[in-house]
Parts: C-alpha cells; structure tokens; sequence
C-alpha cells in the first residue's frame, strides 16, 4: 500500500471503530438511494483500469446488507415516474462497461448476498468482444516490449517507452488523441498501434450475451453504455445519436428491454446530450454531481441520477466513506479553496 492508501485505511479504522458512522447511520439516516459503481472486478491493473479484489466486493456488500435496503433500479425508476417516495437507506449497485469479471467473479456475491445489481453494457464490445478503446490502449502500453513507438497519436514524434513512467506517459498522449476521433478512425489506428507495438489485444474480457442473458435470468438488471464507449461530449450530434440508438436497439433485441436506462462513458456528457438520450428513449440518464450522494424526489429526477464510485479497497473503507464525515470534510475544503 502507499502511504496515501495506508492513512486513507487508519482514518477510516478509526472511524468505524470508534463508532462514528454508527453514530451517523443512527442520527442522519439517508433518505433516499445512494447509488454506487464499478467495473472491474478482478485482482489486477490490466489494460490500466483497477479492478475490484472480489473479497473486497464481498466485505463491501456484506456492510451494505447490514445497514442498507438494496433496491433495483428499475424499482427507484418506479418511484420517480409515480411519484413516490424513494425508499430511505437504500442502496443501488451498477457496474460500468460489461467486463466478464462481473459474471465470473461478481455475480456469485452478488447473488450470495441477494444484491439486484445493474450492469451497463458498451453494447459493440459485447458482440465483439473487444475491450472498451481505453482499455485496449492500457493493454497495449502494458504489454509492449518496444522501445520507441512513432505514429500520428505520438504527433508524428518517436517517444521512448523504456520504463513505466514512458510508457505511461505515451499512454497519456495517445488516450487524449484517440478520444477526439470519430469511431471508426480511432478504431483503425488502434489497430495499427497494435501492429507497432507488437501486441495483440485478447479478446475474451468481455461478457458475452449468452452470459447477459443467464444474469438477467438470475435477476440482474442491465442498460445501455453506448455502443463503443466514446467520450460523447467531444462527438457531433449525428456520432453522438448513432452511439445512442445503436446500444438502444441491442439493448432492445438482445434484452427485450423497451427503454433500458443509459450511462454515459466516462462521465462525458452535455445538457444537450442529456436531452438527446431522453429523446432517443431512455428511461434514466446519469449525471454524476459532487453535491448529490442520495437520489431522492424533489432533489433530482431520473434523467440527473447521481452515483457514487465503489473504492477499489476493503469494506471499512466504504463505511467510512458513506457514514464518516470525509465527504463533509471534501466539501468544506472545496468550498474553503474557492473562496480564495
């Protein structure tokens, strides 16, 4: 662990140990639903995107269970579209992207402890199998042996790739190049960077849909994520409603799902794209707010729900994150830091 990791552990020990988020739990209780996030659920950095130790999940839903009420998604939409109360200390679990690791490894937690989770799928990558770009890059950098690489995502500059710091680095460039280009172009030069650095990219990290089908069975919820995980702030509007009416239409045919609910990758959305998903069909849309920790009526509705990400660290550390005062404490030195 770092030291960042170790004090962030010791605080949260302290925290619970001494009672405060049991004191906070029994004198702020959360009325409404804290929804909470994930994507990997795996023991490794691979493709530069850290996945969740499955013990971890396990420690983390086994403290939910015992002070929270798990509430589907769709059960939440329920009550914003009836207009009735969201049920108080709820909790809603939803997991990003559609990695395999979420049947392999979440899927018996989840269902040992009886979690209604969401997971949102990039709709392309599930029938490709391909990993989302971002991860591709990740692996790429990860796994090369070359020294230098050259190519228009490097601006046309030989940059080293001798030790981590280079390759994490040139990694760095080349993800800000990549996002700015349409699909398909950015598609053809990840494949050509694969070619040059000498890696190629594995193909089964993802779920299939016969693996979505048997979670759905087991009563796990799914939406959209759009169709190959773009940053849709920097698309045009006709790439920005293809990817939205794409994964809406796989969602459709392969989930039977009239009007999934949708997240945007990355957090990269507009109000203008939060429009265009309502639009499109849709029956919820994110947008993730640093103010909003509980979804409830009156405070947003379902096209502003508010997530909240589940820390790649032991079950203490969530409890002390959603019933310790370092939220507050965030916001104070936020709100400290613009003032001056």
């Amino acid at each position: 662990m770092s030291l960042k990791e170790l004090t962030r552990m010791g605080l949260s020990q302290i925290v619970v140990g001494a009672g405060v988020a049991r004191l906070s739990r029994k004198l702020y209780p959360k009325n409404g639903a804290t929804i909470l996030y994930g994507h990997r659920v795996t023991d490794d950095y691979e493709g530069c995107l850290q996945g969740l130790r499955p013990a971890w999940l396990a420690e983390q839903l086994d403290y939910l269970s015992r002070h929270y009420h798990f509430l589907p998604l769709s059960t939440l939409l329920d009550c914003y579209e009836r207009h009735q109360s969201v049920p108080p200390n709820s909790v809603v679990i939803t997991f990003d992207d559609g990695f395999r690791d979420n049947f392999t490894n979440a899927y018996p937690i989840l269902q040992q402890y009886r979690v209604p989770a969401s997971v949102f799928l990039a709709t392309g990558c599930v029938s490709s199998g391909d990993l989302p770009w971002p991860q591709q890059v990740g692996y790429l950098f990860q796994k090369t042996k070359v020294d230098r690489v050259c190519h228009i995502t490097t601006k046309d500059i030989s940059v080293p790739l001798e030790s981590p710091r280079d390759r994490n680095a040139a990694r760095t460039i080349v993800r800000k190049v990549l996002g700015h280009m349409p699909r398909v172009e950015r598609e053809r030069n990840i494949t050509e960077l694969s070619g040059l650095l000498q890696v190629d990219i594995p193909r089964d990290r993802m779920l299939t849909w016969d693996q979505v089908k048997t979670m759905q069975n087991g009563g796990i919820e799914f939406g959209a994520h759009s169709v190959s995980h773009p940053w849709m702030a920097l698309l045009s509007p006709e790439e920005a409603r293809w990817e939205m009416e794409a994964s809406l239409h796989d969602m459709q045919h392969r989930c039977g799902m009239t009007r999934p609910p949708f997240v945007f990758p990355a957090g990269s959305f507009t109000l203008d794209l939060v429009k265009m998903a309502i639009s499109v069909g849709f029956r919820c849309v994110f947008q993730s707010h640093h103010s909003v920790r509980v979804n409830q009526i009156g405070v947003n509705d379902q096209f502003s729900l508010s997530r909240i990400g589940l820390p790649n660290a032991p079950g203490v550390i969530l409890e002390a994150e959603l019933d310790g005062p370092f939220h507050a404490l965030r916001g104070l030195y936020r709100s400290f830091t613009t003032v001056r």
